[in-house]
């Protein structure tokens, strides 16, 4: 029995498609831990903005703490046999992300300043929105696209209709949506 041409076509593209499936599926069980993270930030810092707007410095320290516990579980993920294509490159370009992202809203808030709290604590929320957005676009990992549409429309929910109550709205929906996509991602 001969194989068509056209049949090893389509068994190929069925590996290919199959690789690729199993590949993202890995990208989301070692990114889980990384949504843990950052949705307890979320909850932590955005839960004390709301008890007082004057803990908006907590961002700051926080950050830098989730940003070494990222680096701490990226290079476990490393060290457990995670399938990074030049770990050095891949952290100095999260790095350089975690950079541009604060460097961007820091800019932003400096050129368009906002005239309430509540435009403070929505536009971060947003720019996460869209970097997950863009991030599941690019990559084809539609568990990102979600998270990043509904991080984003829930932000905006949040911002026309719960006033007061938007910083903890975003701990709750925002951190807590971050954590449960971890364990989304964790079950891939």
């Amino acid at each position: 029995m001969t194989i068509s041409a056209d049949d090893a076509r389509a068994a190929l593209r069925t590996i290919h498609e199959s690789a690729d499936q199993s590949q993202a599926f890995r990208g989301y069980r070692r990114g889980a831990p990384h949504f843990f993270v950052w949705g307890a930030i979320w909850v932590v810092c955005y839960g004390a903005c709301g008890f007082d707007p004057n803990l908006g410095f907590i961002w700051f320290p926080a950050t830098v703490l989730g940003m070494a516990a990222s680096a701490v579980i990226g290079r476990r993920t490393k060290m457990t046999g995670g399938e990074l294509r030049e770990p050095a490159q891949f952290g100095r370009a999260m790095w350089a992300t975690f950079l541009a992202f604060g460097l961007f809203i820091t800019a932003t808030y400096a050129i368009l300043r906002p005239h309430d709290l509540n435009q403070f604590n929505a536009f971060p929320a947003l720019v996460t929105g869209m970097a997950y957005t863009l991030a599941g676009l690019w990559m084809r990992r539609y568990r990102l696209l979600f998270v990043g549409i509904m991080l984003a429309a829930a932000t905006m929910i949040g911002f026309f209709y719960l006033g007061p109550w938007l910083a903890y709205w975003l701990a709750a929906v925002g951190g807590g949506a971050l954590i449960l996509t971890g364990f989304w991602m964790r079950q891939a």
